[in-house]
């Protein structure tokens, strides 16, 4: 089955600079994400994703678009990775090797299981694909 031109055109991404220095965590979290777009494209992925830009708004809190951003609703500690699909949902929050969860971290976390999300989080690509397996929609 030829991928639909809509995909194609959600997929695109351009790669980062190389003087573009990344931590452990947002490192990781882009090749979650590369790896992501490949399964789209391929069709193994059954559902649909975002990753929650939490860290524009998050980072410069007196910036305008800080203020609009939770203004409109983003919530502090919401999952890096938001995955929907026929029949349910989940969320996964990227971490380094030691990273551990904020307190507004854990609050989304609580959230999610008060109302039978999927919450987990992952400290590798292969961890976070095993989850989204676990959970029936990664093929």
């Amino acid at each position: 089955m030829k991928t639909p031109a809509f995909l194609v055109r959600l997929m695109q991404y351009t790669s980062l600079s190389r003087r573009l220095r990344l931590g452990p965590e947002d490192a990781m979290a882009v090749q979650f994400a590369n790896g992501l777009r490949v399964h789209v494209l391929e069709g193994r992925l059954r559902g649909v994703w975002t990753h929650t830009p939490n860290e524009l708004a998050g980072s410069a809190r007196a910036t305008p678009a800080a203020a609009i951003a939770r203004a409109a609703g983003m919530i502090t500690g919401a999952s890096d990775y938001l995955f929907l699909w026929d029949g349910g949902s989940g969320v996964l929050e990227a971490k380094s090797k030691t990273g551990s969860l904020s307190p507004s971290q854990k609050d989304w976390r609580d959230w999610c299981q008060l109302h039978g999300v999927r919450h987990a989080v992952f400290r590798s690509v292969e961890e976070g694909e095993a989850q989204l397996r676990e959970w029936g929609v990664l093929a």
